[in-house]
């Protein structure tokens, strides 16, 4: 578990440096404070699922990217048309939209839990 943190807190680095992104421009987007993003980084503390997302679309980067994930090491997941046709409308959506459909789905998965 402690390798998975230390590889999303490097990756995190990573790709926020590659798209020229400071820590105190990440910490406004999420609304969090420059060292929080600090010691994500540092693999000090874990970031939640929810900020996690944001911050992948925030650098337009995927889950697999930021997890260290290569398509090859993974088995591929079977959908149905409908399932591919919503994950596609899903992606067109803009980053503030997207935001509000995984609002909506955390509060219903939290609902029927």
């Amino acid at each position: 578990m402690e390798s998975v943190k230390l590889r999303v807190a490097e990756n995190l680095r990573k790709y926020r440096e590659r798209r020229g992104i400071t820590q105190k421009q990440l910490a406004n987007h999420l609304g969090v404070r420059d060292n929080t993003i600090s010691s994500w980084e540092k693999g000090t503390n874990s970031i939640d699922i929810s900020t996690l997302l944001n911050i992948c679309n925030f650098l337009e980067i995927s889950l697999d990217d930021i997890y260290g994930i290569s398509d090859k090491k993974i088995s591929p997941v079977e959908l149905t048309e409908d399932e591919l046709a919503l994950l596609s409308s899903f992606r067109k959506l803009s980053h503030d939209n997207r935001m509000k459909v995984l609002g909506i789905v955390e509060l219903k998965a939290s609902e029927d839990a």
